[in-house]
């Protein structure tokens, strides 16, 4: 099924549409719509959906989108095919169809200001959420399953002991595993509705301003906790110029101003809550580094940026060396 057919899925024949398509996804083909329907201008971000992700979630999008307008918190909606479906079936990939919302992503956060909005947002977003009861139909196998990470990193280093591969990663991947198991644990928090993939470009900035507009890409929406989410979003947030550095730094102000934009609207937040944000950044990276070098040894994951590397063994070595240089430069500092 090509775009044309999709679109007619959702407009009448006599619609004219035009698509572009947008190219900074690394899982998600999305294009930009601009339809012209009955002499008024519409836009929309249509998406051709991977096989990770099975229809269901849009049940979940649809729920969870509809729940935070009716709170007036500003987010993408579902639209619906001329025959009232929330997707478009192909094969074994599917399509859907949301709202568009004007605004821009940076790879990198801009400014301090920046950093506090995209913190302000994030606690609006939980705090809307915190009388939600909804049970999510999908969830990605083991995302944020730390303890399944590590044991499959042990399990990777096991079956690779006779390759290459294995002489320029057991170091990292046995100091992953070190690190790992003197981590401290930390109480049982309370399980909160997070988006689950913070990374800033999935924060929506105003075209005019540094005002952070809304959160997009809601694919990963799960029960999970504080440490969770502000451990993933601190970790990418704080880390200037982004996983493929040659000088791997931690940017505190960053992290000490997004943080305050946080708490300043994320009024459920308990004091354990609060005070094991530091744990969570450092789990999260912990856990990245992990499955950075299980995708070196498998080569089988993320986007190649041949701009950078001649391969995925290389690009996903160098990441994971990044992070862990990041967990190091983080736990230096008193938090």
């Amino acid at each position: 099924m090509d775009i044309e057919d999709v679109i007619n899925k959702y407009f009448q024949q006599s619609s004219t549409v035009a698509h572009k398509e947008i190219k900074t996804g690394a899982i998600n083909q999305t294009y930009h719509l601009t339809a012209n329907e009955d002499k008024a201008k519409k836009e929309f971000i249509l998406q051709k959906m991977k096989s990770i992700f099975d229809v269901s979630i849009m049940e979940d999008v649809e729920f969870i989108t509809k729940y935070l307008s009716s709170k007036k918190v500003l987010i993408q909606k579902v639209i619906r095919t001329k025959d009232g479906k929330s997707f478009v079936q192909d094969g074994a990939l599917w399509w859907r169809l949301l709202s568009y919302i004007p605004g821009k992503t940076f790879n990198s956060i801009p400014s301090l200001k920046h950093a506090r909005e995209a913190g302000r947002l994030l606690g609006e977003f939980h705090n809307a959420l915190t009388d939600c009861d909804y049970e999510f139909k999908f969830k990605l196998p083991h995302l944020y399953d730390t303890n399944f990470v590590m044991k499959k990193l042990e399990n990777t280093l096991e079956k690779n002991k006779d390759t290459k591969k294995y002489l320029e990663l057991k170091d990292i991947a046995k100091n992953i595993l070190s690190i790992y198991k003197n981590l401290p644990r930390i109480i049982t928090l309370p399980n909160r509705i997070i988006h689950g993939d913070l990374k800033i470009n999935n924060v929506l900035f105003d075209n005019a301003s540094e005002k952070a507009l809304t959160l997009i890409d809601l694919d990963t929406l799960m029960h999970s906790t504080i440490v969770v989410e502000l451990g993933d979003a601190l970790r990418s947030w704080c880390m200037p110029g982004g996983e493929d550095v040659d000088m791997v730094s931690f940017d505190p102000d960053v992290y000490n101003i997004a943080l305050d934009g946080y708490i300043s609207t994320a009024k459920f937040l308990t004091p354990e809550e609060k005070n094991s944000i530091p744990y969570g950044v450092k789990l999260i990276t912990l856990e990245l580094t992990a499955r950075f070098v299980i995708d070196a040894f498998e080569e089988n994951y993320f986007i190649l940026d041949s701009s950078k590397y001649d391969n995925l063994f290389e690009q996903n070595k160098k990441r994971a060396e990044n992070q862990l240089e990041f967990f190091k430069k983080f736990s230096e500092i008193k938090h």
